[in-house]
This record gives structure tokens, sequence and C-alpha cells, in this order.
């Protein structure tokens, strides 16, 4: 009869620490992912927010030099205003704000029409050729 509950007391015993395994395992990867979402999202943020503040000061500074010129080109100013706007506007307080995507990419869309008016390569790079670099 020792033998039977030995061998009871083992299945036993090897379901609860499967068991505790399994717990333990699954807390570890909660922690893990968390960090790594934290992280990950703490990067994405920050490139966001310096694209979008890259180009709502960089608008900002071509709108006060083209309203100085007197042969400033009036679609660009207005193009750069509407650009600002759409900058200013930018909600990024929300980040589960599902319209998020739809304004950067609109964001980034004026920003292309602003430098193809312009004449401007909008490039990120890291060489000092002519263009925008970020």
């Amino acid at each position: 009869m020792d033998e039977v509950d030995d061998l009871f007391h083992d299945v036993v015993m090897s379901e609860e620490i499967q068991r505790n395994g399994y717990e333990e395992g699954r807390a570890i990867g909660r922690n893990q992912g968390e960090r790594e979402g934290k992280r990950l999202g703490w990067e994405k943020g920050s490139s966001i927010g310096s694209e979008v503040g890259f180009i709502a000061g960089y608008a900002a500074s071509l709108l006060e030099e083209m309203k100085g010129k007197d042969d400033a080109k009036p679609r660009v100013v207005k193009t750069l205003e509407k650009l600002l706007v759409v900058t200013s506007e930018f909600n990024f307080s929300d980040p589960q704000n599902p319209e998020l995507q739809t304004k950067l990419e609109e964001i980034r869309t004026k920003f292309k029409h602003v430098c193809s008016l312009l004449n401007i390569k909008p490039e990120a790079s890291k060489s000092q050729e002519k263009g925008i670099s970020f």
C-alpha cells in the first residue's frame, strides 16, 4: 500500500509543482511584458512628439520668414497656417485615441505638401545634404 500512496503523492506533487511553475512563469512574463511595453511606449511617444514638435517649429519659422517677404506665395502661407493649426490640435495626452494615427498622417502629409511647394527634400538623415534632417 505504501507504494500506491507514494505514487499518488508523487502525482499530486507533480501537479502542484507544475501549477506553481506556471503561475511563477506567468508573473515573470507579465512583469517583463509591462517593462518592455513601457519602454516601447516611451520610445514611440518620444519619437512622435519630437517629429510633431519639429514640424510645428519648422512651420512657425517658415511662416514668420514668409510673412516678412513681399513675394511670399499665398498658397504656401495658407498651407503653413493650416499645418500649424493641425499640429496645435494634436492630442498628446490620449495615446488610446483612435484618431491619433489619422491626425499624425495628416500632419505628415501637410508637411510634405509644404516641402513640395518650396522644393525642399524632407528627408531624415544624418548627412549634411540640402534638405531637412531630423
